[in-house]
């Protein structure tokens, strides 16, 4: 028997829930999950981690989608013995860091995403969605839709009810936005209404949304970002990217406005060759899998065991820092007192208060 221990974020309403529910909805019979086992997983971002048991062999499941880390993950990386992603982008990016990084592509289950009886009708129904709306690119699909004026379209986009940076003006005629959560039928039947679904991120750890529109058979643009050129291939269109200020740290990819107004309107005048296409290539989604993807994560980490009755610790994140000014900072129960040109050792959370007092120089 394997005795894994998983943590993180749990709800499937959520990227990081997803992923979790996913791996564990195809977990085989000869793995057993159990806090107490030998290898724990974090599957979020790597500085929420609560802890681990002594003996534990400590690994993170984590994503970015910029082409720099950043400094709270970088901070952590130094607790876990090793790092799984889910793209090549990924493995390149964690691995300036840490030394023992191993990719883990992500998928979707195909009982439930699967080709199946389509809506159509008169109007023709664009789709997109995203909890971040700059980041998955919405106000680039906004723009396209607004510029290209087509007669009998919709654009629908789907942003979750927490999401903070969705616009709240009017974005444009038959333009709706669907804030309420779904069930996964509700989920299923809204892609499955779409004639085309539009994925122009600027940036992805992965990017699930558009590998179940693909493997539901809809016709897509997919935008050749990061996690997304993992299964692009797939995609009825690819959209090429130059590169931007990303609104938090790096650069992301910037996708072509005119290459996915060409494609929009091309689907919008294709749509029975498209649906064609796309249920075609819905069929290499076999290789996306959660079932193929959980094989590939326990192949990635050791055999777990059941320990007895281990010592709970918890993380203790220090960072080497060096201010650019003279600092006199009460910080919690401590007086910080430093000088421009020594390095000093402090918690985590003294960096991040002086961090965000903009007193360091860059790290």
């Amino acid at each position: 028997m394997n005795f894994q221990s998983w943590t993180g974020f749990d709800d499937p309403r959520f990227g990081y829930g997803s992923m979790a529910h996913g791996f564990r909805g195809a977990l085989p019979k000869t793995v057993t999950l159990d806090p107490k086992g030998s290898v724990n997983i974090h599957m979020s971002v790597p500085n929420v981690c609560k802890g681990w048991f002594v003996g534990q062999h400590r690994v993170l499941f984590s994503m970015w989608e910029t082409d720099v880390l950043p400094a709270g993950f970088r901070n952590w990386l130094g607790q876990y013995d090793q790092v799984l992603v889910p793209c090549d982008h990924n493995a390149e990016l964690f691995g300036r860091v840490c030394g023992d990084v191993r990719v883990v592509p992500l998928g979707v289950d195909r009982k439930v995403w699967f080709p199946r009886e389509r809506p159509g009708g008169e109007v023709f129904r664009f789709a997109a969605g995203g909890s971040l709306w700059r980041r998955k690119g919405l106000d680039i699909v906004v723009e396209a839709f607004n510029r290209l004026k087509l007669h009998n379209a919709e654009l629908h986009i789907k942003a979750a009810p927490h999401a903070r940076d969705t616009p709240t003006k009017p974005l444009g005629k038959n333009i709706f936005l669907h804030r309420q959560w779904m069930t996964l039928d509700q989920q299923v039947e809204w892609f499955n209404e779409a004639d085309c679904y539009v994925a122009v991120s600027r940036g992805e750890g992965f990017g699930l949304m558009p590998l179940q529109a693909i493997a539901l058979g809809v016709p897509n643009i997919v935008s050749l970002t990061t996690g997304q050129i993992q299964f692009a291939g797939l995609a009825t269109y690819q959209i090429p990217c130059a590169k931007s200020r990303a609104d938090t740290v790096g650069m992301w990819d910037e996708p072509d406005l005119g290459e996915v107004m060409d494609a929009m309107l091309d689907a919008y005048r294709n749509r029975e060759r498209n649906n064609v296409v796309a249920r075609k290539q819905a069929a290499y989604t076999s290789n996306w899998t959660w079932s193929k993807a959980v094989k590939q994560l326990l192949q990635a980490v050791p055999t777990g065991t059941l320990l007895d009755d281990p010592e709970w610790v918890t993380p203790n994140v220090e960072v080497d820092i060096r201010v650019k000014r003279r600092v006199n900072a009460d910080i919690g129960k401590h007086n910080y007192r430093m000088i421009p040109g020594t390095t000093y050792r402090v918690p985590e959370g003294v960096f991040q208060v002086l961090s965000d007092a903009d007193a360091l120089e860059d790290q």
